[in-house]
């Protein structure tokens, strides 16, 4: 398959896309009009490709404004306009392999022949691994694509799923309850007292036949061999796809069996439907129905009309969820139990000490004007919703404390002489600054002396310990009112994706 690296958000031309796509499988050269046509339909179906007008300002951005996406037609105007991925992830559509890596992975753009460094390819194999962690996965498979009207099989999703499962759970096992007289198995009292006689002695029962209650595994049963026959067919087609070193998939065959040795589909299917009637545990229900989608819908990866994705187009959501973790975010904690002794709450307060640290931010009064008797007063109502900052720590040494307000910004600042691209905007300066203003009585409260704001930005460098001390930025009218200016840190996306995968925490010592 022809397998091609992209980056999100960089902007690409109508001729680099003919590049990129090459042709499929089969020979089907992407430069016929149709076909590009048709890829990119699909792919602008679903939100992972965008348009932006073609010009010089549009050229060196670095982050995608949707006031700046444009509605261009797939068979006009193709040379007049950019073309911007807005997924991290890969992409299988037409029988073509798309990595989208992330946007400040800047590396990449030097690669004419798409041939990209061991880094980029490190790199990318751990942020795959980071979407498919514990800590960013969904409830749910997705087992559908789904845009509007248009609905199609995931198999990528599907298959990763499974495999994922299998390394997690291993193979899907059938127990069965069996009641026994005096077994080795739990007591069951209930039917020992109300199917069996005791035996009274001194006022005290005493039971013979006690009923026990044993759980027996049907190691050779028939979901056992179908889920083995799966998780085996699913390796070879991801082999097939080049792709179990990207997913970082191991080596695995079960079973030398296959799907037509077991039953005819018909047949197989009904039995999984008769499964998922008497089976209530929830993993097993989504390895039932996951197996059922993978046995409906045969086409493979490499087939021309498969499209599949596994990925995101919020990327930014786990940049803040990474950062959420490895920098020990206090929010969610009760007050009283997150790092300060003898914690006190300011008089008047509307939160108390097992409050979380997120609800000491005021929340929206709206008041409106009524009548009563003739007399005028004010109803007050209480909004639900405030301002959230994405996380906070409280730094504890031998004397003092900080109380630091981060924000994870996934952004590509940039200065260029006098001219500045990729940063936040003021919306986002403000909320900082606001951030501060909202614990400003609690931190005075607790005597905390030390409060810092900061901007937290990924790259692909490593720096000096993970972390490049940048910058920072102000607004003099809000410094006025004794708050801290932002500072932003530049830190190493790599770093923090492998404390992050190891379940370990980021030395805030190291930001100065």
């Amino acid at each position: 398959m022809i397998s091609k690296f992209v980056r999100e958000q960089k902007r690409y031309s109508i001729e680099e896309l003919k590049e990129i796509f090459g042709s499929d499988i089969k020979g089907s050269a992407v430069d016929d009009a149709s076909n590009l046509t048709e890829i990119i339909k699909k792919l602008k179906g679903y939100g992972i490709l965008k348009t932006v007008e073609k010009n010089t300002e549009q050229s060196k951005m670095t982050f995608l404004d949707e006031e700046d996406v444009e509605v261009v037609s797939e068979e006009d105007n193709q040379n007049n306009c950019y073309y911007v991925f807005t997924f991290v992830g890969i992409i299988i559509v037409k029988g073509r392999i798309i990595k989208c890596v992330p946007k400040y992975m800047n590396s990449l753009d030097g690669i004419t022949d798409n041939n990209p460094s061991d880094k980029i390819v490190l790199d990318f194999k751990q942020v795959i691994k980071v979407l498919k962690s514990g800590k960013n996965k969904k409830e749910v498979v997705n087992i559908y694509n789904d845009c509007g009207t248009d609905t199609s099989f995931n198999r990528l999703s599907v298959l990763v799923y499974l495999l994922d499962d299998y390394y997690e759970n291993g193979l899907y096992t059938k127990t069965e309850d069996i009641l026994e007289t005096n077994g080795m198995g739990e007591i069951n009292w209930d039917r020992t007292i109300n199917d069996t006689y005791p035996i009274i002695y001194d006022n005290r029962p005493y039971y013979a036949e006690l009923q026990t209650k044993r759980k027996v595994s049907d190691e050779d049963n028939f979901f056992k061999r179908l889920h083995e026959i799966v998780i085996t067919e699913c390796f070879k087609e991801l082999n097939e796809a080049g792709l179990l070193d990207i997913l970082g998939i191991n080596d695995i065959e079960l079973t030398e069996e296959s799907l037509p040795d077991i039953g005819e589909t018909e047949c197989i299917l009904y039995r999984l439907d008769k499964e998922l009637n008497v089976q209530f545990n929830t993993r097993k229900q989504l390895l039932l129905n996951a197996i059922k989608a993978y046995i409906r819908n045969s086409a493979k990866l490499y087939d021309t009309n498969t499209f599949s994705l596994f990925g995101t187009n919020s990327f930014n959501l786990v940049w803040e969820n990474v950062c959420k973790y490895v920098f020990d975010d206090k929010l969610d904690l009760k007050i009283n139990n997150c790092g300060i002794n003898n914690v006190i709450i300011p008089q008047n307060a509307n939160y108390k000490k097992d409050s979380k640290l997120k609800d000491v931010i005021e929340k929206p009064k709206w008041c409106e004007f009524t009548k009563e008797s003739s007399v005028e007063s004010v109803a007050i109502c209480t909004a639900d919703k405030t301002l959230i900052p994405d996380l906070i720590t409280i730094k504890k040494t031998e004397d003092e404390l900080t109380f630091i307000i981060f924000d994870a910004k996934y952004y590509n600042l940039e200065f260029s002489g006098n001219v500045l691209s990729g940063q936040p905007g003021i919306g986002d300066i403000t909320k900082q600054y606001l951030y501060q203003l909202a614990y400003k009585d609690f931190i005075k409260a607790n005597g905390i002396k030390k409060v810092k704001n900061c901007f937290l930005m990924p790259s692909e460098e490593n720096g000096k310990d993970g972390v490049v001390k940048k910058g920072y930025v102000c607004l003099d009218m809000l410094d006025a009112l004794g708050l801290e200016y932002i500072e932003y840190r530049v830190l190493s996306a790599r770093k923090l994706y492998e404390l992050y995968l190891n379940n370990q925490k980021f030395e805030v010592d190291l930001f100065k």
